[in-house]
């Protein structure tokens, strides 16, 4: 594998911002998938229930039960028996999560800045495009190692 081959660099540009991404979700004492129900949460009202959350994480029951605990563990979330129907279980961001959200929004968006900082807009609109062209490709037919 050559140092130039598209996926290759794919990769090491993922690994880079998933290092950066972890030092930033540290400081906040969140792991990524933390901060993937951090982000759902904030962009819904704040709140779901952990059947949302199973699905759009695409993860077992157990594992987000796992999440939703240390969170609620570490005061950004709290969960509650929907009245209604005993099967749901509601998440909701607590303050504490709404003012670390809004923090892990600015360090996305500097960090995007940064990423970004010597491509022209059209470079970026090319950029855009053409991730998401390589995205449906695979998404549509995985590709055979």
């Amino acid at each position: 594998m050559k140092n130039s081959d598209i996926g290759y660099l794919i990769k090491i540009t993922s690994d880079k911002l998933k290092t950066n991404g972890d030092a930033s979700l540290k400081k906040m004492n969140l792991t990524f998938a933390q901060s993937r129900v951090l982000s759902f949460l904030n962009n819904n009202n704040g709140q779901a229930t952990q059947k949302e959350l199973e699905i759009f994480l695409d993860v077992s029951h157990p594992t987000v039960v796992g999440i939703v605990s240390r969170m609620e563990q570490n005061g950004y979330v709290v969960s509650w028996m929907d009245d209604k129907n005993k099967r749901n279980k509601n998440i909701k961001l607590t303050d504490k999560a709404r003012e670390v959200a809004k923090e892990f929004e600015e360090d996305i968006a500097a960090s995007e800045k940064i990423m970004l900082e010597s491509l022209s807009d059209e470079d970026i609109e090319c950029l855009k495009h053409s991730l998401t062209v390589i995205y449906n490709n695979l998404a549509k037919r995985p590709i055979k190692l």
